[in-house]
């Protein structure tokens, strides 16, 4: 590929050329999983793109699409099933140097794409406020990179995901010879939402906030899982906030290191972030269900470092044969509660149930992301692991496939049909990841049951 055109529009030293330097935007997390890891070995780039503005962005897209070069966006390389590595040969184009706070206002923010989470949620704090929800990973990954890749994290036990209106609005270019700039606001912003970027290049990204607090990192531990899921729902249901709810059935503490002086070996933990005004009444929840809390956090980590797909990278650390599923719970409590006790009685030591919880419309959602240990043949008892799960009326999405719609898509198809068309017609951006020859060439075939169920 003759690379000329972009090293006159970047300038030699932010056009990376297939090779040692390039290789490094080839990965991400999709290690996670051994299929995924095997299924994305082979990617290539012809080059990687490093614009440092907007007019950068606009000038290389354009030119992408005079090329007719398939285009992958990447902010941090953080997500887990391959969102930001590329199917077909092309070009990756690197957003982190398109970035800043634009404005803050009144429960929003407007930042540039390549905007690391930490400098948003740090430039809301300077105005008494934080970010609703930002990912666990917020020290590093970007502002588009979260919308367009990412579902959840902190805040989301009090504001749910980025479905919850917690993503006001976004502009974008489209891929076309002379891009356009779009703006969505509101549901009409639901299709960029976790689709990998595949609609179009986002250059403007505006969150909610809320009011802040000051946080204190607290460390519950059960008897058994049951009073720990109990407890867990019912904080969730309560009106103390928590920005994060994260439990743990053992033997997974003992994986997470840097709490190992802080633990009991045997114990199931919950892991919690919790306002500083309501940790007397947390205390009391936590007794209420037979555990005991320590508030003492151990202070050579941050409880960041633990919940969501973390968990997952240290359950692989102590056993690099591992693997992972995500999954939902009922958000009927007693319904929960028998998901959970099946669960453990079909699968001991093997599904390790990790739960995260969100709040979300009105009722508590409790989110599965369990570490998968001593599968014999993975893919086959995978499959029947994940039918037991349906049997039992749980949602699950396979982190297994690099498919929008395995991993969780969301949305009307009809609706990211007609904006995808109107904004990349030549079906440049990220080819490959929305599946089922992009929803059976456009006869709106629906998205798969699996992620149908999530949403429902």
């Amino acid at each position: 590929m003759n690379l000329s055109a972009y090293t006159a529009l970047l300038g030699a030293e932010r056009v990376l050329p297939a090779g040692p330097r390039a290789s490094g935007y080839l990965r991400d997390f999709s290690w996670y999983s051994p299929v995924l890891e095997n299924a994305l070995a082979d990617t290539t780039v012809d080059a990687v793109l490093r614009p440092a503005s907007v007019e950068e962005l606009r000038a290389v897209v354009a030119q992408a699409v005079r090329d007719r070069t398939p285009i992958t966006l990447r902010g941090a390389g953080t997500g887990n099933y391959g969102q930001s590595l590329p199917l077909r040969q092309g070009l990756v184009i690197d957003t982190k140097g398109v970035a800043g706070v634009l404005e803050i206002g009144s429960g929003r923010i407007a930042v540039l794409p390549g905007t690391v989470m930490k400098d948003v949620e740090a430039a809301a704090q300077q105005t008494g406020q934080e970010l609703a929800i930002m990912p666990s990973t917020y020290r590093v990954a970007t502002a588009a990179g979260f919308v367009c890749g990412g579902s959840g994290g902190l805040g989301g036990a009090a504001h749910g995901d980025l479905w919850d209106g917690n993503v006001l609005a976004v502009e974008m270019l489209t891929v076309e010879e002379e891009p356009r700039t779009v703006r969505l606001e509101g549901d009409d912003v639901r299709p960029v939402l976790h689709t990998y970027g595949t609609i179009g290049v986002l250059t403007r990204v505006e969150l909610r906030l809320v009011r802040a607090r000051d946080y204190v990192p607290l460390l519950a531990q059960f008897p058994d899982f049951a009073a720990t899921a109990a407890f867990g729902y019912d904080l969730v249901a309560s009106p103390q906030h928590a920005r994060l709810v994260s439990l743990h059935q053992e033997p997974i503490g003992v994986m997470l290191h840097p709490l190992r002086g802080a633990i009991d070996p045997a114990a199931h933990l919950a892991l919690l972030w919790v306002a500083a005004e309501d940790v007397d009444a947390v205390e009391a929840q936590v007794v209420a269900h037979g555990g005991r809390l320590t508030r003492e956090w151990p202070s050579s980590t941050h409880i960041s470092q633990f919940p969501f797909s973390h968990t997952i990278l240290w359950s692989r650390k102590a056993d690099p044969a591992s693997s992972w599923l995500q999954c939902e719970y009922s958000s009927d409590r007693a319904v929960f509660l028998d998901q959970v006790a099946a669960i453990a009685d079909r699968y001991p030591g093997v599904f390790l149930q990790h739960v995260e919880f969100a709040f979300s419309r009105g009722r508590v959602r409790p989110l599965g992301i369990p570490p998968i240990v001593g599968l014999p043949d993975h893919e086959a008892a995978l499959d029947d692991l994940m039918a037991f799960c349906a049997s039992i009326d749980m949602s699950v999405l396979n982190p297994h496939s690099y498919v929008v719609e395995e991993g969780g898509f969301v949305g009307d198809t009809a609706q990211v049909v007609a904006l995808k068309t109107g904004c990349d017609p030549m079906n440049l951006l990220n080819p490959g990841k929305l599946g089922d020859t992009f929803f059976t060439s456009r006869g709106l075939t629906p998205p798969s049951g699996r992620a149908m169920a999530r949403r429902s």
